[in-house]
């Protein structure tokens, strides 16, 4: 059965705001339904890759995550983000634990009028676990 990839939407929340994380497999965790998301307003789709390799003998897994946001000053302290699939899957980038996601923030200003003016966040997340799925 194939299922839809695309990121239709992104909620975040600090990391210390996390409740109830728990690791129930290797692909799925368990997070409070009283978790504090914040929407984020995003331009649809954003890109998310995935990858893993091994690394003196341990499997490290790295997620990047790219959106575009007319949010302003986001505040970019240690947050994790819940990222929607088009399928309604949800994936948890960052958990309570260290390492947490780092993220970036490009503000654009083009020289054009007609391109892309919103600012664009990219978050690199690291981990010997996988990314999990999240319900």
């Amino acid at each position: 059965m194939n299922t839809l990839q695309n990121i239709i939407a992104i909620d975040c929340v600090p990391v210390k705001s996390i409740t109830g994380y728990e690791r129930i497999s290797e692909l799925f965790a368990q997070v409070d339904d009283r978790t504090p998301w914040q929407s984020l307003p995003i331009k649809v789709p954003a890109q998310m890759k995935i990858s893993d390799k091994i690394e003196d003998g341990v499997r490290i897994y790295t997620a990047q995550l790219v959106f575009r946001t007319c949010e302003e000053r986001m505040d970019l302290k240690r947050l994790a983000y819940r990222c929607c699939t088009a399928s309604g899957k949800y994936l948890l980038i960052g958990t309570p634990e260290r390492p947490y996601p780092v993220s970036t923030v490009t503000q654009n200003h083009p020289d054009n009028m007609t391109d892309n003016q919103l600012d664009e966040v990219t978050v690199s997340y690291t981990s010997t676990t996988r990314i999990p799925y999240i319900y």
